[in-house]
């Protein structure tokens, strides 16, 4: 009868030590969480029953390319952030903010997502552009969106440019910046509903002004909306512009 020499079994004893390892790792490994900015359901069926009077078209989002990813980047310092394998939102950043947007402003606005509206109405689409120049995510003490947004009715129409910085504190945890943002973005929406409102309840062929203009008989002024009233909120709506 052959033995199996004592190389033979140290080489057996180490491949069945590495298969065992890589198991236990396997089995230590995290489980990925995903993420949505979206709002809950409660939000949703608010938003589903808003009427189809207001038509609101909520353009593909743009981001920074060092947030553009599945991952969460929140910030280490200044000069420095971390990208988080584990954290992740449940789809690309430019749809979770667009989505956020669409059923916040539809909610807040009392209209409806274009798409849902059928093609052969003829009431005005609200077209709003949405460009996230900031989004920043401080572990432990702060989120901040800082966004440039515009709202027109339709192509060659009067556009309105408003720019808002929104800030939220958050405590610990990878959640709370998630709740941060989805805050931050209502308030954004919350702004660009109050602006899709102006422009709705203007009266027909009337232009838009910018703030401080002299008015016309038949000219109604419509400018960025101001700091809301929150303490933990800071909503910048100086700058404004108005173009054709």
């Amino acid at each position: 009868m052959n033995l199996m020499q004592p190389a033979s079994w140290r080489a057996m004893a180490q491949t069945v030590s590495t298969i065992g390892l890589a198991v236990l790792t396997a089995c230590a490994s995290p489980a990925t969480r995903y993420y949505t900015l979206g709002p809950d359901a409660q939000q949703t069926m608010a938003s589903s029953k808003a009427s189809p009077s207001l038509r609101i078209d909520i353009r593909p989002v743009r981001v920074p390319a060092a947030v553009a990813r599945s991952q969460l980047v929140v910030q280490v310092d200044a000069t420095q952030v971390k990208v988080l394998e584990d954290d992740r939102w449940a789809s690309s950043l430019p749809d979770e903010l667009r989505y956020a947007l669409i059923a916040g402003v539809s909610q807040q606005a009392g209209g409806a997502g274009a798409q849902t509206v059928m093609r052969d109405d003829d009431s005005p689409v609200y077209q709003v552009a949405v460009d996230v120049q900031r989004f920043e995510s401080w572990p432990g003490s702060h989120v901040l969106v800082d966004v440039v947004w515009t709202v027109r009715t339709s192509p060659g129409a009067d556009t309105l440019t408003c720019h808002s910085v929104v800030s939220e504190p958050v405590a610990d945890g990878y959640q709370a910046i998630v709740v941060g943002h989805r805050h931050a973005i209502g308030a954004v929406a919350g702004q660009i509903a109050e602006v899709v409102r102006g422009l709705a309840a203007r009266p027909t062929g009337s232009r838009l002004l910018t703030a401080g203009a002299s008015r016309g008989a038949e000219k109604t002024p419509l400018a960025c909306p101001q700091s809301g009233d929150s303490p933990q909120t800071a909503a910048n709506g100086a700058a404004a512009r108005f173009e054709r």
